[in-house]
């Protein structure tokens, strides 16, 4: 889960430094370091980072690739394996959280490879850190375009029509799950007299809602049993929820250039005064009564009744040592739908990586990636039910084994007839400033120290104020 930051002004500041990471960084004897005495700073030039070009060989000397990954991504065995298969490589793991990656970025200590998510990727590119990688794959015979499933496209972008899923590739998926799609506890539902939801037909947000009341469990003011949870944070208005709905009703918040925000329009506040009612009902954590743990942990200690988890839920519970002995007690459902909305199950936060535009050493961070996205690692995120592949090929190694495995496989395969649309973040903010909003504006709408439309009026005019410092901070590079 994202760190947020304090405030909105402290992510501006960060955006700031962003955009001149790539001067700064350029002459950093760190990112991508030799292991010689002789250093030379790469080029900077596209034809430094053509794969036709030098790619800033290293004369056969040992080079370092650091990256971001988590180490149960990408494990020291895994690292071992590969250095074993590449001895001219060697590659470093960095662990850092959002707030200690800005802190590197800004100080140009940049790793080479560059853990991201599709919230993250327009931001990257237009402050010039994240390499195109279109050849990259076009002359790739590991990670084939011919083999590529939809999902990939959300990793391309076009900076100068400020659309995400056309233009260049920056990215790739290691990751990707239709997010919103539920696991829900059979034995709970049983408890309740409550029908198990169909795992074909999507509910709409409202029946969501009315069935998560009936599961919620309290004693007195304390909820000893949620309804539902939300893997990424509260069941509270929040930038995932409202983007997910507006795109199904065919609406955003933002202008179709993004160069705007208005949280005013009659759908957003109707939208917002759903989330405010709902948050007071209790079916789950929320900024009045924060979960005491993640979660995903409420949810394995039959604390909560449902979950928005997305398909990397299978492997979480069949890895759990408090659930993987009762996968039976499981169930899956669809990710829900606008009332008067389209069935979109969307991909929000698909992770993946980047490389940075800066590396002095293109060319071995190349096959770092290329291995790592498809390779082994990726391999065997696939085959434990961790995540869904950005190709065919490795789509293939789905598990199938179990009855609880065939239940996901068939779930997901009809789930993903409705994967399209892409989730509407700004490419001038940072997710973490959009947060910041949110928390310093609605949160009083819950202690009824603030109305839906004081709030989004607020939201409204201090969003414009980021979107256009954004903007211009753009025009300066």
């Amino acid at each position: 889960m994202k760190k947020r930051l304090g405030s909105a002004v402290l992510c501006t500041m960060i955006t700031l430094c962003l955009f001149f990471v790539s001067a700064c960084s350029s002459s950093s004897p760190q990112t991508g370091e030799t292991l010689s005495k002789d250093n030379p700073a790469a080029s900077g030039s596209a034809e430094a980072s053509s794969p036709a070009a030098s790619q800033a060989e290293s004369n056969g000397e040992q080079v370092v690739i650091r990256h971001t990954m988590h180490d149960h991504e990408f494990s020291p065995e895994m690292i071992a394996e590969f250095e074993k298969e590449h001895p001219n490589i060697k590659i470093e793991t960095v662990p850092a959280d959002y707030n200690k990656l800005m802190s590197m970025i800004t100080a140009g200590n940049v790793p080479d490879i560059i853990r991201t998510d599709l919230s993250e990727l327009s931001g990257y590119v237009n402050k010039g850190m994240a390499l195109d990688l279109t050849d990259y794959f076009n002359s790739s015979m590991v990670l084939q375009p011919d083999d590529f499933l939809p999902i990939v496209n959300q990793y391309r972008y076009d900076p100068v029509k400020g659309i995400q899923g056309e233009g260049a590739l920056y990215g790739f998926p290691m990751d990707v799950s239709p997010d919103f799609t539920i696991f829900y506890n059979k034995k709970l539902f049983e408890a309740a007299g409550v029908p198990f939801p169909s795992s074909t037909e999507a509910m709409t947000w409202s029946e969501l809602v009315e069935l998560a009341k009936k599961l919620t469990v309290k004693s007195g003011d304390t909820v000893t049993q949620y309804g539902l949870t939300y893997y990424k944070g509260n069941i509270a208005a929040n930038q995932d929820l409202l983007n997910l709905q507006l795109l199904q009703m065919g609406s955003s918040a933002y202008s179709s250039d993004f160069k705007s925000a208005d949280y005013t329009k009659p759908e957003v506040k109707k939208l917002l005064q759903f989330w405010a009612d709902t948050t007071k009902s209790m079916i789950g954590p929320n900024p009045l009564h924060p979960a005491t743990d993640w979660v995903g942990q409420l949810f394995v200690e039959n604390k909560a009744a449902m979950m928005m988890i997305g398909y990397r839920g299978s492997g979480f519970l069949k890895a759990n040592p408090l659930t993987k002995d009762r996968l039976a007690d499981f169930g899956v459902a669809p990710a829900p739908m606008a009332d008067d909305g389209t069935r979109i199950s969307p991909t929000a936060f698909g992770t993946g990586a980047m490389i940075y535009s800066q590396t002095k050493h293109p060319k071995e961070a190349w096959t770092v990636y290329e291995w790592f996205l498809g390779g082994k690692p990726e391999e065997e995120q696939v085959k434990a039910g961790l995540a869904l592949p950005g190709t065919r090929k490795l789509m293939e190694l789905l598990p199938k084994e179990t009855d609880f495995d065939k239940m996901n496989v068939e779930f997901i395969q009809n789930e993903l007839k409705y994967n399209n649309g892409t989730m509407p973040f700004n490419p001038y903010l940072t997710y973490q400033a959009v947060d910041s909003v949110f928390d310093k504006y609605f949160t009083p709408v819950y202690y009824n120290k603030d109305t839906v439309d004081g709030a989004a009026k607020k939201m409204t005019e201090e969003l414009n104020v980021l979107i256009h410092e954004g903007i211009q901070l753009l025009g300066s590079r």
